[in-house]
Order: structure tokens, then C-alpha cells, then sequence
């Protein structure tokens, strides 16, 4: 229902303040679940308007990276009780390296390339699942944790 309203742009611009806030000072749940909706809202978003966000939340691109770098080397292997918050952070990386050239010399000065081959080394049919029942895997993504790794990578080594 929530992207059904993303073209809202007051609504959407302040639910994204929040959800960035949530990103950079919550943990485990919540972190995984507004990870994932950054991940979704920014794409309905221009550049102009991500740029508001950002400037407005007194977050800035280089510190959302780092903190998705953060996520991922916490989350070495994947988490029962997070089992796509990796999924999610890689999916914001990929946002964020499309978006703006700037954002891939920054996850190249994080060491971005070096987590991303950690998480293929580490990788689980857990992530393969949106939708769970307790810790059972019901519905599949269509895009596998490896495809976005490698699209990931395809960013990072094209700059």
C-alpha cells in the first residue's frame, strides 16, 4: 500500500526522513525493515528529491554508506532474525552507486568490494525468501543475493 503513495511527495519526503533516521540509529527488525523500504522508496524518487532528503535529515550519502558497510560486515552471515537485511543494504548500495558516481568512490574507500565478496562466500537459501512463517522461507525473490552482489561489483568495477 505504501508505494501505491510514493509519488506523494510531502508524504513520501517525510516518511523518508524518518526511515533514513531509522536506518543510521536503530538495529536488527526495524533496521532490516527500513533498510528495505529505503531501498523500494528512493527508486520512485528523482534526484532532486532524494537530494532534499538527505540534506534535510543531516545524514549525508557517505554516512548511509558507511552505515550499510556497517550492516554488512555485523551481519557477516546471515541472520535467522534479520535473514534480508543484507539483501536490503545491498539493494540501497546499488540505488545509491546508480544514482550518484560519487556514491561508488565512496563504497570503493569503505572497502565495499571486499565486504561484497564476503557475502558471496557467505551466503544462505535463507536469503533467497521475502516472505516468511517464523524462520520457513515461503516466497522466493525474483533476483538472487548473488546477482545483486554481482551487479554490486559491475558498479564498483565500471567507475
Amino acid at each position: 500500500m505504501f508505494l501505491l503513495y510514493a509519488s506523494n511527495s510531502i508524504f513520501n519526503h517525510c516518511t523518508t526522513l524518518q526511515v533514513l533516521q531509522a536506518i543510521m540509529s536503530q538495529e536488527n527488525k526495524l533496521q532490516e525493515v527500513m533498510t528495505g523500504l529505503a531501498a523500494s522508496v528512493f527508486t520512485f524518487m528523482t534526484s532532486s528529491e532524494s537530494s532534499t532528503v538527505f540534506e534535510e535529515s543531516g545524514i549525508t550519502e557517505a554516512e548511509l554508506a558507511n552505515k550499510l558497510i556497517q550492516i554488512l560486515k555485523k551481519h557477516r552471515y546471515p541472520p535467522t532474525k534479520v535473514p534480508r537485511i543484507r539483501r536490503f543494504a545491498i539493494e540501497l548500495a546499488i540505488w545509491m552507486m546508480k544514482e550518484r558516481e560519487e556514491s561508488i568512490h565512496t563504497f570503493k574507500d569503505l572497502g565495499m568490494e571486499e565486504v561484497l565478496e564476503g557475502v558471496l562466500e557467505t551466503t544462505s537459501e535463507l536469503e533467497s525468501f521475502n516472505v516468511f512463517s517464523g524462520t520457513a522461507g515461503l516466497n522466493r525473490h525474483n533476483l538472487t543475493i548473488h546477482s545483486l552482489v554481482e551487479t554490486a561489483l559491475k558498479l564498483l568495477e565500471d567507475s
